[in-house]
C-alpha cells in the first residue's frame, strides 16, 4: 500500500503535539506518520479506514493509532433535516483532540531503564489501532484535557501519566489491521485514497468493476489484482463491508423500516441484506437493533 507520508508540525520549544481542532490534521487522505496518534472524537462522526478495516467513529471515541500505519478518516460534513428526501442540509461539527507523539523523544537509554516497562508496553501495543472503552476511556480523556492547558514543566509528567494506564489496564479493544507495511510503491501514492472516497460517496448505489477501476485508470482485471494485494481482499469484499457499516449507523440513529435501510445501504433487495448483515455481523439487523437500544 502506498500512503502518504505527514510530516506533522510540533512547536519549537515543545517536544510532542497536541491540539484541538474542528478538522483532522490529514483531509480525506490515506497518510501514516513516525509519531503514535492519541484521537478523542469530541463531536463529529466518520469512519477510519486502516488496512483492512472499516471502524465507525464518533463522538465520545477515543483511539491511538501505531506510528507509521497508513489510515485515513473521513468525517461526514453533513446530514438533512428529511433524509430519506435528501433535504434541508444541515452542517455536521467536528472537534477532535489529537494527541502526536514519537517515542523516540524519551531516548534508548530513558526508554530501557526497568521502571519504564510500561513505556515499552504501550509502544509495543501501538503498532495495533486500539479503540478505548469504559473507565479507561474517561480517564484518558481526563488526562487529554489537563495536558491540553499545561504549562512547560507539566507536560512530560502529563504525558508519562497518561501512558502508564494504556499498559496497566485492558480497557480496550483491539481493531487488528492487516496491514502491509514499509511496501510502498512510487506509483500508488493516491489511488487508494481515490478508491475509498469514491466508494463511500457512492457505495448506496450500483457500483460495477469497470466504473470503480476507471477512477484510477486501470483495466477491470489489474484492478482486482492491485486492489486484493494491497487490502487482502476483493474490492466487493470492502464494498459490502462499507454498506454494511452504514446499515449500522442507520440501525443505531434512525427508526427506519428494514427495507429502507437495505436500500439507503446499497441493497436491491431485503433478503440480500438480511444474508449479507448475517454473513458479516453474525447476527440478524433487528438483534443489533435491539442491542444499541438497550444501551440508550
Amino acid at each position: 500500500m502506498r500512503a502518504r507520508l505527514k510530516k506533522l508540525s510540533t512547536p519549537a520549544n515543545q517536544s510532542f503535539s497536541l491540539e484541538l481542532t474542528g478538522h483532522y490534521h490529514s483531509y480525506n487522505e490515506l497518510h501514516y506518520h513516525p509519531e503514535i496518534e492519541l484521537i478523542y472524537i469530541m463531536e463529529g462522526r466518520g469512519v477510519l479506514l486502516v488496512g483492512d478495516k472499516i471502524e465507525p467513529v464518533a463522538a465520545g471515541d477515543l483511539l491511538m493509532l501505531g506510528g507509521n500505519l497508513p489510515h485515513l478518516f473521513r468525517f461526514d460534513t453533513h446530514t438533512f433535516e428529511y433524509p430519506l428526501q435528501k433535504q434541508g442540509r444541515i452542517k455536521l461539527p467536528v472537534q477532535l483532540l489529537t494527541l502526536h507523539f514519537n517515542p523516540d523523544i524519551f531516548g534508548a537509554q530513558f526508554i530501557s531503564l526497568p521502571e519504564n516497562e510500561y513505556l515499552r508496553i504501550v509502544i509495543r501495543r501501538a503498532a495495533n489501532v486500539l479503540a478505548f472503552q469504559g473507565s479507561l476511556r474517561t480517564r484518558l480523556k481526563v488526562l487529554l484535557s489537563q495536558l491540553l492547558s499545561a504549562t512547560a514543566s507539566e507536560r512530560i509528567p502529563l504525558l508519562m501519566q497518561l501512558l502508564a494506564p494504556i499498559a496497566n489496564e485492558k480497557e480496550y479493544r483491539p481493531i487488528n489491521p492487516q496491514i502491509q507495511q514499509h511496501t510502498f510503491n512510487a506509483g500508488d501514492e493516491t489511488r487508494l485514497t481515490k478508491i475509498y472516497l469514491y466508494t463511500l460517496n457512492n457505495f448506496h448505489r450500483v457500483i460495477t468493476l469497470k466504473e470503480i477501476s476507471a477512477v484510477i485508470y486501470m483495466s477491470p482485471n489489474a484492478f482486482c489484482r492491485y486492489f486484493k494485494s494491497r487490502v487482502q481482499k476483493s474490492y466487493f469484499d470492502f464494498l459490502l463491508e462499507v454498506r454494511i457499516n452504514n446499515a449500522c449507523k442507520l440501525l443505531k440513529e434512525t427508526d427506519y423500516s428494514m427495507v429502507i435501510i437495505s436500500y439507503e445501504s446499497g441493497f436491491s433487495n431485503l433478503s440480500n441484506f438480511n444474508r449479507h448483515f448475517k454473513a458479516i455481523t453474525g447476527k440478524k439487523p433487528l438483534a443489533v437493533r435491539k442491542e444499541f437500544r438497550q444501551y440508550l
